[in-house]
């Protein structure tokens, strides 16, 4: 049986974001007491707002990251980020967090890159 492992880091409210992005604003965008005047008083409601940008934590680049003609996230099936052989790349010592070119760009073909940014 396959193991799979979770990778994702939890997304907080002014988190620290990569260095030159902005750090995210997770809060209310209605909150209970403030949606009561929209229901006439008969009831209330939580709207949750998140604003950031979306390379934070831990995501998944698509190549129209980088290349406009390529696949987007969207276009890209499951199995193609799942289970597949994969490799960690470690940025966490470099102070501007850089990671040295250790593998040749058919070294990283079909596997998934992990790039640890500590």
């Amino acid at each position: 049986m396959r193991k799979l492992v979770e990778l994702n880091h939890v997304l907080e409210d002014g988190m620290r974001a990569y260095p030159g992005l902005p750090r995210p604003k997770i809060g209310a965008f209605l909150d209970h007491e403030a949606s009561r005047p929209h229901y006439d008083g008969q009831a209330e409601f939580y709207l949750g707002q998140v604003d950031m940008v979306c390379n934070l934590g831990t995501y998944l680049d698509s190549p129209y990251h980088r290349h406009r003609d390529r696949s987007d996230l969207s276009q890209i099936p499951l199995e193609k980020g799942a289970g597949v052989p994969g490799i960690v790349l470690d940025a966490a010592a470099s102070p501007d967090r850089s990671i040295a070119a250790d593998c040749s760009a058919s070294e990283l073909r079909g596997r998934a890159v992990l790039i640890r940014t500590g």
